[in-house]
């Protein structure tokens, strides 16, 4: 009896140590896939004993096949549902945080932006880099596709000023993948589906009509097709004709990677085309009122295009099986099906050019769409915009979405300009690039980080940081100059302009620097536009007094060095701290005593 309890405390401790060495997430693994390795295990056993038996007992064991195939495709289904419930673990997880993490190439990205018409409305260079908007596109961008990445970037490029219905639109579109969980998954179960590594070259071949000449001609192709096509039949009168077939087989496999090489640049946008089309039958199939248009968009292109799939088949053959993936690839070369594909979807595309680009832009929408639905869900709050006609921007709360900590702050611009001065870092350029974010948000994608947003469309210019040009030659008053002179060329009376400006014409001095500065704002003001000036010449508050409205931030001196609220305030700034500052960081005392 003492034997049996020693021996069990013995047994239970080497379970114990044995338990212990396995790795939690081991155990965690076999639990979620325990039913996959049962229907494997039990598909194998069925299949071994159906061999082994029916090989050397009976042929009547070789039923035991059919429990074997049975067991393996439950297995197959299990595998297809966990691979789900993978993804939508992953798919949950990502969704409302901060950013996605992923490499961004802009130059690809704003491909659309830059192939696609534009108008004198969208955001120029010097306003989306004065904004930071790269660094805000990648944390609002949690897109699958490279037709939704790169709609995201053109919407963002493309506010709406004369039809802002549409922002409307988008926003009940983005609200519907907020509210419905089972709408969202399976709109970004469908577009995860697309393979990411690939479509970035699509949009210049649908917008950027490049000219691609077949390497031969097309007759060539076609002659040595059929040639190959019957060959096989060369069997029947003899073995010896296998020399032709192969002969055939080597001239093919030359016309195949002398145009593969030609076109690889291409290849991808018409391999991208395909995937395309899948994930838009499947898109097509999903019923809700709020993307319905959307939708309804997909479903006609789709009933235009229907052929392209037939026609691009043997196009960029994909397999996860090695042996087939070499099968399909010899018979693709023996056959010429993917040269030959290659151009016929060419012309295809030639064909139906714009029906094709109203596809890629109706998915990449959605895929946008849902971006925006989660990055909604990542923000502390914010609002969907109201617009008014009257000339007017009001911000209640607004604060910038990038600061971890932001302080925000309300604003209202009418008929007045508004000159804000402070001193260094009290947040000046933080607040104007706040208000630019905010206007810009509201007309593309109908999400402002503020409590409120009421006003009236415009069209947003920016002139708030610059260096020096040394690969121009430029210098900073000349970029200075320049990037004004934009601004002025547009000012008109049918689009109220909203200008940001960000200490106009430093670098030069400060008497002609004011005097410039006094005469542009003036003339801005008296136009249909609404000004927002950031500056440290207080002069100019006396200057522009009966036109502009004076604000400022501030600062003080405390146990912790320059300490800042961030807060707007009214009226000019009352206090400097350049020399404080220098202090503070240790400056001797020769420079900063101001004794």
């Amino acid at each position: 009896m003492v034997f049996k309890q020693e021996d069990e405390k013995f047994l239970k401790t080497l379970i114990g140590k044995v338990t212990a060495m396995i790795p939690d997430e081991f155990i965690a693994n076999l639990k979620r896939n325990i039913w996959l390795y049962i229907s494997l295990f039990l598909a194998g056993i069925f299949v071994y004993f159906a061999v082994l038996l029916g090989g050397n007992i009976s042929s009547a064991y070789l039923w035991l096949l059919l429990p074997g195939v049975a067991f393996g495709v439950l297995g197959y289904l299990e595998y297809r549902r966990l691979e789900r419930q993978k993804l939508l673990a992953r798919l949950r997880a990502e969704w409302g945080v901060d950013e996605i993490a992923k490499e961004r190439d802009f130059e690809e990205i704003s491909g659309l932006f830059e192939s696609a018409p534009q108008t004198d409305r969208m955001i120029d260079d010097r306003t989306w880099h004065d904004l930071n908007m790269d660094i805000v596109f990648s944390r609002i961008d949690r897109t699958f596709s490279w037709p939704g990445i790169q709609r995201l970037y053109q919407l963002l490029r493309s506010p709406e000023i004369d039809n802002v219905d549409k922002v409307e639109e988008r926003t009940a579109m983005i609200a519907s993948f907020e509210s419905d969980s089972e709408l969202r998954e399976e709109v970004q179960v469908t577009l995860s589906k697309m393979d990411a590594r690939i479509g970035s070259g699509l949009c210049n071949l649908l917008w950027g009509n490049p000219q691609v000449h077949p390497v031969h001609p097309v007759w060539v192709y076609q002659t040595m097709f059929v040639l190959a096509l019957f060959s096989p039949l060369l069997l029947f009168a003899g073995a010896r004709y296998t020399i032709a077939i192969l002969f055939i087989f080597q001239i093919n496999m030359y016309l195949h990677f002398k145009v593969q090489k030609r076109i690889r640049s291409h290849f991808e946008g018409v391999r991208s085309l395909r995937q395309l089309m899948g994930i838009s039958r499947k898109l097509a199939a999903i019923k809700n009122d709020s993307l319905e248009e959307l939708l309804s968009k997909i479903r006609g292109s789709l009933r235009e295009v229907r052929q392209f799939t037939k026609i691009v088949r043997f196009v960029g053959l994909e397999t996860t099986d090695p042996f087939i993936h070499v099968f399909e690839q010899y018979f693709a070369i023996f056959l010429l099906a993917e040269v030959r594909g290659f151009y016929r979807a060419l012309d295809f595309i030639e064909d139906n050019r714009e029906v094709i680009q109203d596809l890629f832009m109706s998915v990449g929408e959605v895929d946008a769409l849902q971006s925006v639905a989660s990055y909604r869900a990542s923000l502390e709050y914010y609002c969907e915009p109201s617009f008014i006609k009257t000339r007017s921007v009001r911000l209640e709360e607004a604060y910038h979405p990038l600061l971890s900590d932001p302080v925000p702050n309300s604003i209202v611009a009418k008929d007045r300009g508004l000159l804000i001065t402070g001193s260094n870092m009290s947040g000046k350029s933080t607040f104007l690039r706040t208000v630019g974010l905010n206007v810009l948000m509201a007309q593309t994608i109908g999400t402002c980080t503020s409590r409120s947003y009421l006003a009236c469309p415009v069209r947003l210019l920016t002139s708030i940081g610059r260096s020096d040009n040394v690969v121009e030659g430029k210098s900073y008053y000349l970029e200075e100059a320049l990037s004004v002179l934009r601004i002025l060329e547009v000012i008109n009376d049918d689009t109220t302009t909203l200008v940001i400006f960000d200490e106009l014409y430093r670098g030069t001095n400060s008497e002609e620097r004011i005097f410039a500065a006094q005469r542009v704002l003036e003339y801005l003001v008296q136009r249909n536009s609404l000004v927002f000036v950031a500056t440290h010449d207080l002069e100019l508050t006396t200057l522009l007094a009966h036109d502009y409205t004076s604000l400022h931030f501030s600062e003080r001196v405390g146990q912790l060095g320059l300490e800042f609220d961030y807060k707007l305030k009214k009226g000019p700034a009352t206090t400097k701290n350049a020399i404080a500052l220098l202090r503070y960081l240790g400056y001797p005392e020769e420079i900063t005593n101001q004794s």
